[in-house]
């Protein structure tokens, strides 16, 4: 495959990702009792001092590979 192509297949697949995601969330806003909604999840998991270590990382991991590392 070209390069072109793999990258709008990457940029596709990531936003369907982040659509689902989004869709889950509302879904999860309308009916509380059967999915938790995204802040309850993130409120119960932040009580874990290494969970929150872990979140930050993963967040350096992700900006730095997607923001940073075409540009070094």
């Amino acid at each position: 495959m070209e390069p072109a192509v793999t990258r709008a297949v990457t940029i596709a697949g990531y936003l369907t990702i982040v659509a689902l995601m989004m869709s889950l969330e509302i879904h999860a806003q309308r009916k509380p009792d059967r999915v938790a909604p995204l802040d309850d999840m993130l409120a119960q998991v932040m009580t874990s001092r290494t969970i929150r270590v872990g979140i930050v990382a993963a967040w350096w991991w992700f900006g730095w590979h997607f923001l940073f590392a075409s540009t070094v």
